[in-house]
């Protein structure tokens, strides 16, 4: 689902990706997790069992405006 553009300025939008780096110092991509973050003392947050979502994330090329998406 492509924006039909920025909501701001009305730029055009690229498509990207939000990075995250784990423990491992590996590279993924972001996700939405549902509901309130728990802390957890071995894994940083608890989430087992909860509904994970890959994000999309949107750049209008004129003002930088991010706009992201969960499917």
């Amino acid at each position: 689902m492509k924006p039909q553009g920025c909501p701001r300025c009305q730029g055009s939008m690229t498509r990207g990706f939000l990075v995250e780096q784990n423990a491992s110092h590996q590279y993924q991509t972001a996700q939405w997790v549902e509901g309130e973050p728990v802390t957890s003392f071995w894994t940083g947050l608890k989430l087992k069992g909860r509904t994970k979502l890959s994000v999309e994330t949107w750049r209008c090329s004129r003002c930088g405006f991010l706009e992201s998406y969960a499917r």
